[in-house]
């Protein structure tokens, strides 16, 4: 059955809204959004976005307006969950899609969010097939508990910033496959060793070169349940070179996934701005 996207406007439906966050993120009954905050959002400007297989909500979309730099306005896009069950269906590019309608119908250009640097599934989102740019890399915005999804590691995030009526983000919605560059320009962060044992070696921060690459563990996920201290491993160092070469005006513009032996390799594309 083909999945469908609707604006949210009631509170059973908003009470779903936090039902499925709390499912994704591993929250307790207590946590999760505030329902009445969904319900001021959806009618003064914002976005709660639900994604439906027949008549079951599988997955939402929560954002509200703010301020930008030089106090452009902009979309908040504050939360995005998809079920487990229903997630590699394209659900959540469709939702933010669907998001980026609602604001070019406002005449709003510019939507942000953060993401965990780690969660290859979600950089490929938002760079690759969405088109975001990152210049900003935030150091445990949320604590080291944030829900079971989250927890054991600092809750570091990059800023993704999307630009939804530029050149890139139109060929993009219109359907255009970008093929992914070749891999280019030295890796700030050289690794070695193979599947959930594969680790950074040495990270070299003083590359000059217009590309650089950053390497992350292809399931974060995974590698927390096998080894909790080589993933916060992974967490400091990659924190350590993505504050490095952002702070100096390198912008993460792609994620590249490539096969390699052992399984997929995954690289952030860094180039000056």
């Amino acid at each position: 059955m083909s999945i469908t996207i609707r604006d949210l406007t009631t509170y059973d439906e908003f009470v779903q809204v936090r039902q499925i966050q709390q499912r994704c993120w591993g929250f307790s009954q207590g946590e999760g959004l505030y329902v009445p905050l969904l319900n001021t959002a959806a009618t003064s400007g914002g976005t709660v976005l639900g994604a439906f297989d027949g008549s079951q909500m599988i997955g939402f979309l929560f954002g509200f307006l703010g301020l930008h730099e030089g106090r452009r306005l902009k979309l908040c896009s504050q939360t995005m969950g998809v079920l487990p069950e229903h997630r590699g269906r394209g659900v959540a590019a469709s939702l933010k899609w669907a998001q980026r309608e609602r604001m070019l119908a406002l005449g709003i250009g510019l939507i942000t969010w953060t993401f965990d640097p780690l969660e290859a599934p979600n950089a490929r989102l938002n760079l690759h097939t969405l088109g975001a740019t990152v210049a900003t890399y935030f150091r445990n915005l949320f604590g080291e508990d944030f829900g079971e999804l989250g927890r054991g590691l600092p809750s570091d995030r990059l800023q993704a910033v999307w630009w939804i009526n530029s050149e890139r983000v139109n060929r993009l919605a219109a359907g255009a496959i970008l093929h992914a560059e070749p891999l280019a320009g030295p890796q700030a962060n050289p690794c070695a060793g193979e599947g959930l044992g594969r680790r950074i070696v040495r990270t070299d921060l003083g590359l000059e070169t217009d590309v650089v690459h950053v390497e992350i563990p292809a399931d974060i996920q995974a590698l927390k349940q096998a080894d909790l201290a080589l993933a916060l491993d992974w967490r400091l160092q990659t924190r350590l070179v993505f504050e490095t070469y952002l702070g100096r005006g390198y912008i993460a513009t792609d994620l590249l996934r490539l096969p390699a032996p052992g399984g997929t390799r995954v690289h952030y594309r860094l180039q000056k701005e």
